[in-house]
């Protein structure tokens, strides 16, 4: 487990105990499935992500099971958020978003459209893992809706009531910032109060478009876009209108930009060069030379693009990288042994990330840089 994660499970075991310690003396009838609580979840390259977005839903639905959850938090802090994160990993929300105007295809298609690819409905079947391993997810109410599961199985409305009161603690926007450290999020909730939701942050209303509202957090610099459900979307305005909207302020907003296929220092390619020089942390102990090519790669193939070499070890002198020697790199015989280098510790432990490190770095003849059979 990264010291990432290890921080979001340590930051939320006070606040299980807090509510385990309300709800665990409460009168539990006896029905199995009732929702546990909900708590953000996030893929394995959120952290370096240069996006760094969190989408977040009304409520889950069928999540979990309350009485285990109280049980196994009792007895293994920590260990139910530690095992859903490692379920979101294997990108099971795939499946269950059948099409755009339900919660997961909308959000797989805004994914797809955000980072400038087509064909969203390809994520259902294993394709664009990079973009799917960059998001987190969070719900704006921790404890179901009343109405979303337990009234179906049976649970009281008081009960209910008293679980979802226990919840409340976890119902704050500032939780995700203390945690997941957002750049931008995107709230697909019609009943949000921002008042309570941004709760100890000074937010403005930028800009208001129909339904669509743009927040933005000044004291610590978030954007936050408020739009209600897709099913909403899609029985009004329709579904593309939002989609439409979002992307088009993400890319005046500089959060997203347009990629061209091939990025070697060309005049199309200089807000790409900017991004990259701007999302990038700088080259260091924690993240060294090799880690640095390994992002780059990763954020060309969310946008299947490609970048020259000499492109590249722009960005590598940019942001501190140098050679074995100390030196800067100058685009000889060294660049391209800095890519191979990469491929090679990579291929030990991570072949997809080796081959896309192969793969996203071109000549500027448009050959591969990297040759995986030499």
């Amino acid at each position: 487990m990264t010291s990432f994660a290890e921080r979001h499970i340590n930051y939320y075991k006070p606040l299980v105990k807090e509510f385990l310690n309300d709800v665990e003396k409460l009168a539990h009838p006896n029905i199995k499935g009732l929702p546990e609580p909900f708590l953000p979840l996030f893929g394995k390259s959120y952290e370096k992500s240069a996006m760094r977005l969190v989408i977040i839903g009304q409520d889950s639905k069928v999540w979990g099971d309350l009485i285990e959850f109280i049980d196994n938090e009792r007895n293994c802090p920590g260990c139910k958020l530690e095992e859903k994160l490692s379920v979101f990993s294997t990108h099971k929300f795939r499946k269950w978003g059948r099409t755009r105007q339900h919660f997961w295809g909308f959000t797989m298609m805004l994914l797809s459209e955000l980072h400038g690819q087509e064909e969203w409905t390809s994520m259902k079947y294993g394709k664009m893992v990079e973009i799917l391993d960059s998001f987190a997810w969070a719900e704006a109410n921790a404890i179901e809706l009343y109405d979303s599961t337990a009234r179906r199985l049976g649970a009281s409305k008081e009960y209910w009531d008293l679980i979802r009161q226990a919840g409340e603690r976890f119902n704050k926007f500032d939780h995700i910032v203390q945690t997941l450290k957002p750049n931008v999020a995107i709230i697909l909730y019609r009943g949000l109060n921002p008042e309570n939701y941004f709760e100890g942050y000074k937010y403005d209303v930028v800009n208001r478009d129909g339904r669509l509202t743009h927040y933005h957090l000044s004291d610590i610099e978030v954007d936050v876009f408020h739009a209600p459900h897709p099913r909403s979307m899609n029985m009004n305005e329709g579904v593309s209108q939002f989609i439409d909207k979002i992307k088009g302020l993400f890319v005046r907003l500089k959060i997203a930009v347009p990629f061209p296929k091939f990025t070697a220092g060309q005049d199309e390619g200089i807000e790409v060069m900017e991004f990259f020089r701007n999302k990038a942390q700088n080259i260091c102990s924690d993240f060294d030379k090799y880690a640095f090519v390994n992002w780059v790669a990763e954020e060309l193939t969310k946008r299947n693009a490609f970048m020259s070499v000499p492109a590249l070890i722009d960005l590598v002198n940019s942001k501190g990288g140098r050679t074995n020697y100390g030196t800067l790199f100058s685009g000889g015989r060294g660049s391209y042994r800095l890519i191979s280098a990469t491929y090679d510790r990579l291929n030990k432990y991570d072949k997809l990330g080796a081959q896309r490190v192969a793969d996203a770095f071109l000549k500027p003849n448009f050959e591969y840089a990297y040759n995986t059979n030499q």
